[in-house]
C-alpha cells in the first residue's frame, strides 16, 4: 500500500453521542395561490435546532420572502436576523454562494446553508402547471405507460434543467417507454395544487453515521416524501476508502425506470475519496446516467467529513 493511501485522511467533523450521531430534516408546503407556495423546514442534531419559512413564486422559484429562527443551540442568533436578506433570490446556480453573502460569518453558518438548500431541494418538487401547458400535453389513452410517458414530457417541459440531469430525465429515456411498463408515482396534487390546500408536499430526511470496525464510518442518508422512499448507505475507512455501499427505492415518481439509477451505487466500493467528492460522486451515482436524490443523500454524509 502506498504511503498516501496508508495516511489517515478521514475525519468527522460533528461530536457522537453513544449512539452515533442523527441529523433530522422536515418540510412541508402549503399552496397560497396559483403562483406561490409557503414552505416551512426543520433542521435538527443533538446540538442545534433551527427553522425557515419560505414564500415561494413558481414557476422561476424566487424566494420572495424568508424567515429563520433558532429552536435550541448557541448558534449566533444574528445569523436568524440576516437570514430574511435572502428574499429576492432564485433557486439555480449561484444560490448558496447569495446565502452565504447574506448570511455572514458565524458559528452557525453552514447549518443555516445546509438547511437552506433542503428548503431548495423541496421547494422544486411542486409544480404548478399552468391550465396552457395541461392542453398540450394529453394521454392518447388510459394506459399506465403513457399516462407516466405524459407526465415526464410535462416534467421536462415545465422546469427545462431537468432535461439530461439524471436517468430518468435524459433524452434516451424516450424510447424506454416503449419497451417496458413504468408507472408514475405521484398524483395530479403535485402539479396542479389549488389555492389554501395544505401540506401539499411534505419531506422527511434521516443522516445517521455511526463509527464501526474500529475507525471506519458508517454512513446511512434516507428521504421520504410523498413521491420518494430512498436510502443510500456505504462504509468509509479513515484512510478515505468506501467499503460496503448499496441504495434501495421503495416509492420513486417513475417506477420501471427510476430503478435504474440504482444499480449504479455498488460501483462506489473502493473508491479513494478525496476533498473532490462531489466531482467523484457525480461521476459514480449522478449526472445524466445517475440519480439526484442519491448524489445529494451522499454528498449530506460527506460534507459532515473533513478530507486532508
Amino acid at each position: 500500500m502506498s504511503a498516501l493511501l496508508a495516511m489517515n485522511k478521514v475525519e468527522f467533523s460533528q461530536s457522537f453521542t453513544d449512539s452515533g450521531y442523527l441529523r433530522t430534516f422536515e418540510a412541508e408546503i402549503d399552496c397560497l395561490a396559483e403562483d406561490e407556495l409557503f414552505i416551512r423546514g426543520e433542521m435538527r442534531d443533538q446540538r442545534f435546532a433551527i427553522e425557515h419559512e419560505w414564500r415561494l413564486r413558481t414557476p422561476s422559484y424566487e424566494v420572495i420572502e424568508a424567515s429563520a429562527r433558532q429552536i435550541s443551540g448557541d448558534l449566533e442568533q444574528r445569523l436568524s436576523q440576516n437570514y430574511s436578506g435572502i428574499r429576492g433570490v432564485r433557486i439555480g446556480r449561484g444560490f448558496s454562494r447569495r446565502v452565504l453573502e447574506v448570511l455572514g460569518d458565524g458559528s452557525g453558518r453552514e447549518e443555516h446553508l445546509f438547511l437552506a438548500i433542503e428548503m431548495a431541494r423541496v421547494g422544486q418538487q411542486v409544480y404548478q402547471f399552468p391550465p396552457e401547458l395541461e392542453a398540450q400535453f394529453q394521454p392518447k389513452s388510459a394506459d399506465v405507460t403513457e399516462v407516466a410517458r405524459v407526465a415526464w414530457m410535462k416534467d421536462r417541459a415545465y422546469m427545462a434543467d431537468l432535461a439530461n440531469s439524471c436517468h430518468t430525465y435524459r433524452d434516451e429515456s424516450a424510447e424506454l417507454f416503449d419497451s417496458r411498463e413504468i408507472r408514475c408515482g405521484f398524483g395530479s396534487e403535485l402539479t396542479r395544487p389549488r389555492p389554501a390546500q395544505r401540506r401539499v408536499f411534505w419531506r422527511r430526511k434521516r443522516i445517521a453515521i455511526q463509527k464501526v470496525n474500529g475507525d471506519a464510518y458508517h454512513c446511512e442518508s434516507a428521504m421520504e416524501d410523498n413521491i420518494h422512499d430512498i436510502r443510500v448507505e456505504f462504509e468509509i475507512g479513515s484512510d478515505g476508502v468506501i467499503g460496503p455501499a448499496a441504495s434501495r427505492g421503495l416509492r420513486l415518481p417513475y417506477h420501471g425506470l427510476c430503478e435504474d439509477a440504482q444499480l449504479r451505487t455498488q460501483g462506489l466500493e473502493g473508491l479513494q475519496v478525496t476533498g473532490d467528492y462531489v466531482r467523484q460522486f457525480a461521476d459514480r451515482v449522478g449526472g445524466r446516467t445517475g440519480c439526484t436524490h442519491l448524489f445529494d443523500l451522499s454528498i449530506d454524509c460527506l460534507r459532515l467529513f473533513r478530507f486532508e
